[in-house]
């Protein structure tokens, strides 16, 4: 601690213990193996088909821990003692070691149809079933118990089981391929494009901000509030319904853990949430000034439906802190261009030559 033109005697005791990171003494590299075998097909239409599983296991992840969390037995065995007091390390609070220690693995099925542009025509439809668990999805993950990561194998927290994508492009057969005549001028050389993408939602853990276990609460793990996981008792039923009046999913299979104590079951990324859509058209069109100078119009719209999505692009917006009023609901919309998944459009000319 440094103090500038101060006093040292307005240190107050909030400072001390100090709160520390660090880096683990023996910090391996990460590592990744990746697999996959693809079939391709020659279909109608001037089209292929591939079919194809991907994997990939994932070593020596990054995660970190609170290297100087004390156990629940020995809180327990000094009750009312002073938690810094009962720290490996004393004069210290927290002391986050990151370390690459976590895990991973991927499988998909990935299957894709593509038309090649023929006759003005050109598609490609893709579709993506996959899973990724881990236990540690991201490199500032704190780990609740550091003394047991067991009970963190789950699904990653960008999990997304199904993905569904679609482009395709189209040029109107109104005089198409002629560029001399005022007629061919204003009705010819228009496309139509676009993107189209469904996926299913990511998953995230029920969790509250407390120290239930009495060891310092230095825990951020998962997508949800930052704490220990709570205690299920049956299976979280979707529900599905938005809103401040609806229900995402069950919330009465939850319970707080046994103060003293974490929660040992493998909880963590146990609830999906809300998927996406979002539709992305341009409308096209070539302007020809003579044979070395022509015009493109563009006019492109993102978001065309003005979809909002319940809990934002990426599914989130559910609330999985159980003291929240609004615990189990997804209330929030989003998903599109902006924040609150409204439509966008942009007009251009653009001149080549």
């Amino acid at each position: 601690v440094s103090v500038s033109t101060g006093s040292v005697d307005s240190l107050g005791p909030g400072l001390y213990p100090l709160v520390v990171t660090t880096q683990s003494k023996a910090f391996k590299n990460p590592e990744a193996w990746a697999m996959n075998a693809t079939i391709e097909r020659q279909m109608p239409w001037n089209s292929f088909l591939s079919a194809g599983y991907v994997g990939r296991r994932g070593l020596h992840l990054q995660r970190e821990a609170d290297i100087n969390q004390p156990t629940t037995d020995v809180v327990a065995a000094n009750p009312g003692v002073n938690l810094n007091a009962l720290r490996p390390y004393k004069g210290f609070s927290s002391i986050r070691e990151t370390d690459n220690v976590a895990s991973s693995w991927y499988h998909s099925f990935q299957l894709a149809w593509t038309r090649r542009l023929t006759g003005g025509l050109a598609f490609g439809v893709s579709y993506t079933f996959s899973h990724s668990h881990d236990d540690g999805s991201n490199q500032r993950d704190v780990v609740p118990d550091t003394y047991d990561a067991h009970m963190l194998w789950g699904p990653s927290e960008f999990d997304v089981h199904h993905i569904l994508v679609l482009n395709y492009l189209y040029q109107l057969p109104f005089y198409r391929g002629q560029q001399s005549g005022f007629a061919a001028r204003t009705f010819g050389g228009w496309q139509i494009s676009g993107i189209t993408q469904f996926q299913t939602g990511t998953p995230c853990g029920v969790a509250g901000a407390s120290d239930y276990a009495g060891v310092g609460l230095d825990s951020n793990f998962g997508c949800g509030t930052n704490g220990q996981y709570w205690v299920m008792s049956g299976t979280p039923k979707i529900i599905g319904t938005f809103g401040k009046n609806g229900q995402w999913f069950d919330t009465s299979v939850f319970s707080k853990p046994t103060a003293g104590t974490f929660n040992t079951q493998r909880v963590r990324n146990i609830i999906y949430q809300p998927g996406f859509q979002n539709w992305n058209l341009g409308l096209f069109k070539i302007i020809p000034v003579s044979e070395q100078v022509r015009f493109q119009f563009r006019a492109e719209a993102f978001n065309v439906w003005n979809h909002p999505n319940w809990g934002g692009a990426s599914g989130g917006g559910v609330q999985f802190n159980p003291t929240s009023s609004t615990f189990g609901k997804v209330t929030t919309k989003g998903g599109g261009p902006g924040s609150g998944g409204e439509r966008n459009i942009q007009l251009s000319l653009k001149l080549e030559f």
